[in-house]
């Protein structure tokens, strides 16, 4: 069987006299898609003009004074599979749903690439709703208890309980999870006042801060969001080149310097800033230690990494124990919460980008091309991009 899409004249196209749909509500949605996207779907009719599927189309195209528009003829069904026909198109589109977790994510996509959400046919009220995170499934009532990790060295106890505050340095990942799910427990019971901080660097994935502020809303834990001094696009943009692969610039000038700005309010106070870090992790860079002071100017901005340590076999339940809490993006493929545009990441992690945020992956594809990458001997990171990117330019 062989369609032919054919243009026309909207006077020739006609209606069907016992239609049974009610269509009039979605004629000036429908409108706004096709002047938003064009005519992208055709009328269906039989072999003499009358509508088998698309009435709401065809109101819509007169109400946007089209002079013709795209059809199919069916022209070799009988009468009773038209009859038929008719009833199911309508009813076949009634039978899906959505999937409002993935809905949400493709949504704040749209939004952050200042997209008129309006033309989608959503009204406001669900528009919010949906851009909230507001999903209603039953995992947002699911009760998560504090994370108790019985490995979890007796000095970070010590650490904190020594502390006048406590304040959880907040990605929304995984580990940063499992370690404000933990440390909220460990603060109701020793009584130390906890917030956490979360860092907007301009990069964020689009629902990320919605996601942690939600996460903070549902253990009652205090969140501060945080603001660098510039965007860190913007940064990198104007400097013509890539962070910094060896001593993590962006690291430094964008979490940690918002970080030591915030816990400086808090001068003459015993602070201590957890991290959800574990031993398999640590670097020269940014975690060395359960315990570490740094130097922030002439103060000292003391961190706890209670994680070094622990069990991997415990951690992992205490992860099982933190999933309703989980970003939803884990669950699309990504690997880690770290800025889309981050260079230092996997080939799985840019593939992932693609297919759920075409609009950054093209983005950072463009920014591949133009911005510098240092090479450093040795470096493995440099070279797992340049070879990814380079393919796709």
């Amino acid at each position: 069987m062989q369609m032919r899409i054919q243009e026309m004249p909207i006077d020739k196209v006609i209606p069907y006299e016992n239609n049974p749909r009610v269509n009039d509500q979605a004629v000036d949605a429908v409108a706004a898609s096709i002047k938003e996207f064009g005519f992208r779907t055709p009328i269906l009719c039989d072999g003499e003009g009358v509508i088998i599927a698309g009435h709401t189309r065809l109101k819509a195209a007169k109400k946007l004074g089209l002079k013709t528009v795209p059809v199919i003829v069916a022209d070799d069904l009988p009468p009773s599979k038209v009859q038929a026909l008719r009833i199911a198109d309508n009813q076949l589109s009634t039978l899906a749903t959505w999937d409002e977790s993935l809905l949400e994510i493709e949504l704040s996509a749209l939004q952050s690439a200042d997209y008129d959400l309006s033309v989608l046919g959503f009204d406001e009220e669900e528009l919010a709703r949906l851009l909230a995170g507001d999903s209603g499934e039953a995992d947002e009532d699911e009760e998560v208890t504090p994370t108790e990790l019985a490995s979890v060295k007796p000095e970070a106890l010590s650490i904190i309980e020594e502390s006048d505050r406590v304040v959880l340095q907040f990605s929304g990942g995984k580990d940063s999870t499992v370690a404000i799910n933990w440390t909220r427990g460990v603060c109701e019971k020793l009584g130390k006042p906890l917030e956490a901080v979360f860092c907007e660097t301009g990069a964020e994935f689009p629902d990320l801060t919605a996601h942690v502020i939600r996460v903070c809303e549902r253990l009652g834990v205090k969140l501060v969001l945080l603001h660098p001094r510039e965007n860190i696009l913007a940064h990198y943009m104007a400097k013509r080149e890539w962070p910094n692969s060896i001593f993590r610039d962006c690291l430094h000038k964008f979490i940690n310097d918002p970080v030591n700005r915030h816990l400086r309010q808090y001068e003459g106070e015993k602070v201590i800033c957890v991290r959800g870090g574990r031993s398999d992790q640590k670097t020269s860079v940014s975690k060395s230690d359960i315990y570490q002071e740094v130097k922030d100017g002439n103060r000292v901005v003391r961190l706890l990494n209670p994680f070094f340590g622990v069990d991997k076999t415990e951690y992992e339940r205490a992860l099982e124990g933190v999933k309703p809490l989980l970003w939803r993006g884990y669950e699309l493929g990504f690997i880690r919460t770290a800025c889309w545009m981050c260079p230092f990441q996997k080939v799985d992690q840019w593939e992932t980008l693609k297919q759920h945020y075409p609009m950054l992956w093209e983005e950072m594809r463009r920014l591949a091309g133009e911005l510098e990458y240092k090479k450093f001997e040795g470096d493995s990171t440099r070279r797992r991009f340049t070879e990814y990117w380079k393919k796709q330019q």
